[in-house]
């Protein structure tokens, strides 16, 4: 077969001139990190191959809000369990703490669980060693508070109603969890360098609301000395202002996060952070679910990576935050799940029925056909659409 000419490798090779490329100079800014780098040179990562450097200023030595002389005099936010002091201190500073957000028993049952869990995996030989510490992945399989913590369910997180208001008024209704892992700071570790949660988003800087927003679980006291997280209070703002693909002047120094046990903080996903320091004896957890648009995709493959007793037990609001209702523009399945409203428990985006045919090596997919189709087998496909259209 003789194609056009130009349609060959040859020829486009010999019209790639890559400064004629299609919004280059945009997608390869590399802003807003480069010119925040460039104007705020304290905040360059750390050498991972020396010893860390204290007393030279970097964003890593610093301390609690509190204690630092640039902060200490600012009314950063508080604990509180005042919504409008929440909506508040979210909009201005780009977080907020949620006060006794976890019960005294809630919160110790959390923390019991992620120490019992990671020393499980340390001794499986499965750990997942990171230069902060230890994380501990795909926490809806290693316990039940952690998918009631999904569904904001008040029997494992009482302050859920709140949260879940907050995470509506923010994403919007039916957002979707984006992951669910515990984060360590280990003695003697490195701090996280400061990034912002919807970078894979830049160079686009959404200006009037974030696309992911974050809920971070403190199950037990966070400061200075045990690499209490990295923040740099209201840059969220500085991002919104430079707007996409715009630049970053001088920035305001990083604080240390203090909490007590039981707080969660809600963060703006345009809110520069990272995993502090633990200068302590002892290791630190606390345990962040990001939250996204439900058309974004997850950073866990929660279709592959949820148990299937997990899955089999599941109610059709977990499911929904797992992903697992599809809609027209996400997660459908052979065309199942266009025109589908992506809402809660909606029988024609419910896909958790074709991982369940994979997981009982039952899954027939639909291939390529002759004109009559001799095949008596059904179709998961249609198998699947039937029963929606009964259950409708």
């Amino acid at each position: 077969m003789t194609i056009p000419t130009e349609f060959t490798a040859a020829h486009i090779q010999a019209n790639a001139d890559s400064s004629e490329y299609l919004f280059r100079e945009f997608l390869r800014s590399g802003e807003p990190f480069k010119s925040m780098l460039a104007n705020n040179p304290w905040l360059e990562p750390p050498n991972l191959k020396r010893p860390l450097q204290w007393g030279q200023g970097q964003y890593w030595d610093t301390t609690v809000a509190r204690k630092h002389p640039y902060w200490k005099e600012v009314a950063l936010p508080q604990p509180t369990k005042n919504i409008i002091q929440l909506r508040a201190d979210f909009l201005q500073w780009g977080y907020c703490l949620i006060e006794d957000a976890l019960s005294t028993e809630q919160c110790q049952a959390f923390l019991a669980r992620l120490l019992e869990q990671a020393e499980g995996e340390r001794q499986a030989g499965i750990d997942q060693q990171t230069p902060t510490g230890q994380y501990i992945n795909t926490l809806i399989n290693k316990g039940p508070m952690f998918a009631g913590c999904i569904e904001q369910d008040p029997q494992f997180v009482q302050a859920g109603p709140l949260i879940e208001q907050l995470l509506d008024e923010s994403l919007g209704k039916g957002w979707i969890c984006h992951s669910f892992l515990a984060n360590g700071a280990d003695p003697g570790r490195y701090p996280q360098g400061l990034h912002i949660d919807q970078g894979p988003l830049l160079p686009w800087m959404t200006a009037e609301a974030p696309a992911l927003v974050n809920t971070m679980y403190i199950p037990q006291e966070v400061n200075e000395e045990n690499g209490g997280t990295l923040i740099i209070p209201g840059s969220h703002r500085a991002l919104i202002e430079a707007g996409s693909g715009g630049s970053i002047s001088e920035l305001p120094p990083t604080v240390n996060l203090e909490a007590k046990a039981g707080t969660i903080m809600l963060f703006d996903g345009r809110l520069l952070h990272g995993t502090g320091v633990n200068r302590s004896s002892k290791p630190r957890f606390v345990a962040t679910m990001s939250n996204v648009k439900p058309w974004m995709r997850t950073q866990e493959n929660w279709v592959l990576s949820v148990a299937p007793d997990v899955l089999a037990a599941a109610s059709p609001k977990l499911c929904h935050r797992l992903g697992l209702q599809a809609l027209t523009y996400g997660a459908t399945v052979e065309g199942f799940g266009l025109g589908a409203r992506g809402r809660e428990g909606e029988h024609w985006g419910d896909i958790r029925p074709f991982r369940q045919a994979q997981d009982a090596g039952a899954y027939k997919r639909v291939r390529a056909l002759p004109d009559s189709d001799s095949d008596q087998e059904p179709y998961t496909l249609g198998v699947i659409t039937e029963q929606a259209t009964r259950s409708s």
